[in-house]
């Protein structure tokens, strides 16, 4: 899996900084590998990693389903759904390689855990769970393109334990970052 092989060059950065060679990593030449300096090593290694740091995501569907539920509240829910929310997240160093299902998860889809996730070069696929809290469940797929400082990936979500019927939304999410946390 590619967090393996971002834990491997991790460790082959920190191997080459313990032993008191050089390392490319240590772009500055002064002894020490910052964090900036490490990304930009796994970046030309073939790997991306997210940069750590306050994040501001936008989410904003553009299709919602609602079976059995009347027209009318469909449409007062979709007005309210389609707006985009905007919401921000501190990623810290230990997740870039792998954020915390939460950090996708959005407002009020807290509890999520992972299925499936891949982070690789300039894309990102991950399929999750979330618990919505009074028996329903999020079903989560996201795929897109990512670089270090932002990212634009589809989202198409199962919304499950809905009286009325599986909710599904498909959209889009945006993220970028803003500053240090």
């Amino acid at each position: 899996m590619r967090t393996s092989i971002s834990a491997t060059a991790t460790l082959a950065l920190l191997a080459g900084c313990s032993s008191g060679s050089d390392s490319s990593a240590d772009a500055d030449g002064d002894g020490e590998i910052t964090q900036a300096e490490m990304v930009s090593e796994m970046e030309s290694a073939g790997e991306m990693a997210m940069q750590p740091g306050m994040w501001e995501q936008t989410i904003e569907f553009t299709e919602i389903d609602m079976p059995g539920i009347p027209e009318n509240m469909q449409d007062m829910m979709r007005s309210q759904m389609g707006a985009s929310m905007t919401m921000q997240h501190c990623l810290s160093a230990e997740d870039v390689s792998r954020p915390d299902p939460d950090f996708f998860g959005g407002e009020g889809q807290e509890n999520c855990t992972y299925e499936d996730f891949d982070m690789s070069q300039d894309s990102m696929r991950m399929r999750m769970t979330c618990d919505g809290g009074e028996g329903t469940m999020v079903h989560m797929n996201m795929n897109g393109a990512m670089h270090g400082d932002s990212f634009t990936m589809d989202i198409d979500n199962r919304v499950s334990g809905v009286p009325s019927g599986d909710m599904t939304m498909k959209g889009t999410v945006t993220g970028r970052r803003i500053g240090e946390c």
